[in-house]
């Protein structure tokens, strides 16, 4: 099969579906977390935290905390360049994932920007963060096959998983890991985003 080659014109990808911003955080200090209460979680292997509240008002937490809120606050203003008055970290919450563990695809409802931090992660190891393309309506559909997965044809796509990596994304896209994961407990905080002072005419 021949390779596909550099096109000649300039290629710009129009209208993403959303930017995923990986940011790392060199100050990482494991927070204990033996003594939270988990639950099941519906259609997966992991277990989380109650998610009645929002655990990084705890004060084990707050240090990571102000960390997530500095890199809330660079997407919001510096890749979405979002109009807003505030924004607030209203929902967060430990997912526990043992050897084997696995997340089905799903997206977060009333919030705007989600986000993932790895408390404990391996690499090489640890079941990628998976996010899934959004179904674009349109009629007729043409299957096309691709000689070579791109940006443009790629149905998924994968970040791997790693202790004081922080991932940010638009709430709405499917995320998971549906790869099982390996060599040990995997340990994510999951945290919801949702902005006031926002609109044009009807501001909220």
């Amino acid at each position: 099969m021949t390779q596909p080659q550099k096109p000649k014109g300039e290629v710009r990808p129009i209208f993403p579906a959303g930017a995923v911003v990986r940011y790392e955080n060199p100050d990482h200090k494991d927070v204990r977390i033996d003594d939270l209460h988990f639950e099941q979680n519906y259609g997966s292997t992991t277990q989380s935290t109650s998610q009645d509240r929002n655990i990084l008002k705890e004060d084990r937490f707050k240090a990571l905390g102000k960390h997530l809120e500095s890199c809330v606050k660079d997407y919001l203003d510096n890749v979405y360049c979002y109009d807003y008055e505030k924004f607030a970290i209203v929902h967060a919450w430990v997912n526990r994932a043992p050897e084997g563990g696995f997340q089905r695809m799903h997206f977060h409802g009333n919030s705007v920007v989600s986000g993932v931090y790895y408390l404990k992660a391996d690499r090489k190891q640890s079941a990628p963060l998976m996010f899934e393309k959004p179904e674009i309506n349109t009629s007729p559909y043409l299957a096309i096959t691709s000689k070579q997965q791109t940006i443009f044809t790629a149905n998924r796509i994968a970040y791997p998983s790693e202790t004081g990596l922080c991932y940010l994304f638009p709430s709405q896209i499917r995320h998971g890991y549906e790869t099982p994961t390996q060599g040990g407990e995997r340990i994510s905080l999951a945290f919801n985003v949702m902005l006031s002072g926002v609109g044009s005419f009807y501001r909220i």
